[in-house]
């Protein structure tokens, strides 16, 4: 009997041709690969299936982010909105700021050409008031002169009228000698002593037989400076003489708010 060469398979075409000669070895075989994979399919099915499971749950969590992310978004655009709005309002208040900040500059501009005008005016006033003033200084010392000729014009009559004003009786003037006289008794600089017996009008008198001085200042209308004259001259008397003295303030009329404190007002005006 003669044996069988054994069967050489060197490549898949061998396979194929000895599968085809040999019909029951393709079936073997057939069998024998089913086999194996059905006994895996059932492996193969379970991880399918998580897999699937783990695939659902990441596009669960993927839909819930959008989701989130879609909230985001839509409060972004509504904010956006507002934003722009917001934008646009801003625009619009710059623009009128704008044409407000450059009528302001017009106004401005106008303004410094008006305050320029009054700067000139108010020089040209300023010369007038200067030239006022010199005048007004002018007029002073006429009235002065005029005050000073009326109080050794009619002394008597004008220390009459005060000593009978202030209820005192016997007034007799006292001379500028004497006046010159007492200033030599004080301690005083020497444009003071000028001043003390450079007096309107200084004279004596009884206050219910109690001796007494007057150091009367005489002006149209009545300053300060006046009452503090009459004062001042007033306590030098009184320092000089051990004295009492008063301090009067003759005249027609009197500014508003002086300190008439130790000083009597007497009016040349007829009541």
């Amino acid at each position: 009997m003669t044996q069988a060469s054994p069967t050489v398979i060197n490549d898949i075409t061998d396979l194929y041709r000895i599968l085809d000669e040999q019909p029951q070895w393709k079936e073997a075989l057939r069998n024998q690969i089913l086999v194996a994979e059905l006994l895996a399919v059932p492996q193969r099915l379970a991880q399918l299936t998580e897999q699937i499971h783990e695939l659902r749950e990441f596009m669960g969590q993927l839909a819930q982010t959008a989701a989130e992310h879609s909230g985001q978004l839509t409060e972004l655009t509504a904010q956006l909105k507002e934003l722009r709005a917001i934008t646009e309002e801003h625009t619009r208040q710059l623009a009128e700021l704008t044409t407000q900040v450059k009528e302001l500059r017009e106004t401005v501009a106008k303004l410094a050409e008006a305050a320029a005008e009054q700067g000139r005016e108010l020089t040209n006033l300023r010369h007038m008031a200067e030239n006022h003033v010199v005048r007004m200084d002018r007029m002073e010392s006429d009235f002065g002169e005029i005050k000073g000729l009326i109080a050794e014009s009619s002394p008597d009559r004008t220390i009459q009228v005060i000593a009978t004003i202030l209820d005192l009786f016997r007034p007799t003037l006292v001379a500028r000698s004497e006046l010159a006289e007492l200033s030599r008794q004080l301690n005083i600089e020497r444009s003071t002593r000028i001043s003390f017996v450079n007096a309107d009008l200084v004279f004596t008198a009884e206050d219910r037989d109690t001796p007494v001085y007057c150091a009367v200042e005489i002006s149209w209308t009545i300053a300060q400076r006046d009452i503090d004259r009459a004062h001042r001259n007033a306590n030098l008397l009184q320092h000089a003489t051990r004295i009492p003295a008063r301090a009067v303030a003759v005249g027609h009329r009197y500014e508003d708010n002086l300190n008439w404190t130790g000083v009597h007002w007497v009016s040349l005006t007829d009541p």
